[in-house]
């Protein structure tokens, strides 16, 4: 199944994966050497301009994992449109509070960290604390992260990756996962915070042209096209009042995944962490 997948990657697109490589690391390499000092390599000199920020801020949420996993929750049987809730409600909540508590705290002290804040209002051993946390939970959660993109990775470069295991070892994850940590290593060591900004704003393009065209391209090779994706998504009336589109569910039942309740609870919670606490 693998290798039948891989044989449907054609040169069109090579061209696309050689091409955003190869301007993103031209990008990183033209911002080489602009990092002066410790300021410029955390917080880009402060001069980013706040649209490509937030360009970076939704490309690193949205991940690959996020790209290829989401669309599977509404398409499956049972999904629908209620785990949008989490976005809309938790983490725009979320983003409000960051925005008029911490990041004014942050900007006024020109923290490099959250951890640099915690030690000048709590001391060294709060902060040694929570950075241990941080790193624990950091490498948990990017080890999952990286693990489940290595395996996409493997599926549509699958043949490429077996060539390259028979010839150097190691298995087919292994490459796709040095692939990846490579890659992601040398643009942040080659520019810093800008590099790292500029890049996710070209990721984030790349992104919403890619679900823009993979949209066109499926309605476009249904019988019935877009009013045939409605119609199918209104009758499957089992997940909810309106089928596929149900968005809303305010159901206080503590078994059910998605819910209002937990957008506006658990999620806005863990976006305060993500979001405001968390240096990734």
């Amino acid at each position: 199944m693998l290798a039948a997948f891989s044989a449907q990657f054609t040169w069109i697109d090579w061209l696309v994966v050689v091409a955003y490589l190869g301007f993103t690391t031209w990008l990183g390499a033209k911002m080489a050497g602009r990092q002066a000092s410790i300021r410029d390599f955390f917080l880009g000199g402060r001069k980013l301009p706040w649209p490509a920020v937030s360009g970076s801020i939704i490309a690193t949420e949205i991940s690959a994992l996020t790209f290829v996993s989401v669309p599977w929750v509404v398409f499956k049987p049972g999904g629908n449109l209620t785990y949008l809730q989490l976005g809309v409600f938790g983490s725009l909540l979320a983003r409000i509070l960051v925005g008029y508590i911490l990041v004014p705290a942050y900007y006024k002290r020109e923290i490099y960290s959250p951890y640099d804040y915690m030690h000048n209002q709590l001391g060294g051993h709060v902060r040694s604390l929570t950075t241990g946390l941080f790193m624990l939970g950091g490498l948990l959660g990017q080890s999952a992260r990286i693990y489940l993109t290595a395996e996409v990775i493997n599926v549509v470069l699958h043949d490429q990756l077996v060539a390259l295991s028979q010839a150097l070892g190691l298995n087919e994850l292994a490459w796709a996962i040095i692939l990846i940590t490579g890659v992601s290593v040398a643009w942040t060591l080659i520019g810093g915070m800008s590099t790292v900004v500029w890049t996710d704003v070209v990721l984030f393009v790349a992104f919403l042209l890619g679900a823009i065209t993979a949209l066109a391209v499926v309605v476009a090779a249904l019988d019935g096209g877009l009013l045939e994706v409605i119609r199918t998504g209104w009758a499957a009336k089992e997940p909810g009042p309106w089928g596929k589109f149900t968005f809303f569910d305010f159901s206080p039942s503590p078994v059910r995944s998605y819910t209002i309740w937990t957008a506006v609870i658990a999620s806005t919670w863990g976006g305060l962490g993500s979001y405001g606490t968390d240096q990734l």
